[in-house]
């Protein structure tokens, strides 16, 4: 399932956007979550990890630029598409990335435009940035990006995401092999982290949240390298 964004402060616009690109989704036949923000505050305090943000540029507390560069801190992969009403504003999405810029009000046609580019950006890794779960409550579709870390616990498997916890039958060797090793690595023989969630990393343990996780000495040495390469690449 996509998950999009749509921020923008006045309601009117948003309303429109939400509903353009939920036609588009419906007529494409992809299942997506909308959630709208009217301020970029918001969406930068908000949990998810959202596939696609339209940012409204010109916006009161924090303007979508400012929001945009906040995303690309700690989110290198979001793809970024700019709302404007002045195109000139919109040169300056080369700064952070943007896939591209539409003019309000937007036109149906504009929208898919957009939304095409980004499915044909998203489709080159999607095999590896999104993925089910068979848990005993049913399958569960998750992205990469809303996994912290994976754990091996009595003999299952436990995904810490960001919307919870999942516990399925598997091994620990066939996930790391359909994750992206640019952002997850294992730190120890029973742990997998997603390099986007952890906040600090010592000699022999590394921190996820309020989660302290230990390295192992054998791991040390591959996870400072990644570590150091996955900041590098997020400045």
């Amino acid at each position: 399932m996509l998950l999009i964004a749509v921020v923008d402060d006045d309601p009117k616009d948003a309303a429109l956007l939400k509903e353009q690109v939920e036609n588009y989704c419906k007529l494409s036949d992809h299942a997506a979550m909308i959630n709208v923000f009217h301020d970029g505050l918001d969406l930068i305090r908000s949990t998810e990890n959202h596939d696609i943000v339209f940012l409204d540029i010109q916006m009161g507390k924090l303007d979508g630029l400012e929001t945009a560069r906040f995303i690309r801190k700690i989110n290198k992969d979001t793809i970024l598409i700019f709302v404007t009403n002045m195109a000139q504003f919109a040169i300056k999405g080369y700064e952070v990335d943007a896939l591209d810029f539409i003019l309000k009000p937007p036109s149906m046609a504009s929208i898919t435009y957009v939304m095409d580019k980004a499915m044909k950006r998203l489709d080159g890794g999607m095999s590896k940035a999104q993925f089910s779960l068979k848990t005993s409550e049913g399958t569960i579709s998750l992205t990469a990006n809303e996994i912290a870390y994976v754990e091996v616990f009595d003999h299952n498997l436990v995904y810490h995401t960001t919307r919870g916890e999942y516990t399925v039958r598997g091994r620990l060797g066939d996930v790391i092999e359909k994750l992206n090793p640019d952002h997850f690595v294992m730190c120890n023989r029973s742990f997998i982290v997603n390099l986007r969630h952890v906040s600090n990393v010592q000699s022999d343990y590394l921190m996820i949240g309020n989660m302290r996780i230990s390295i192992s000495k054998s791991h040390r040495k591959e996870l400072m390298k990644r570590f150091s390469s996955f900041l590098g690449d997020s400045l």
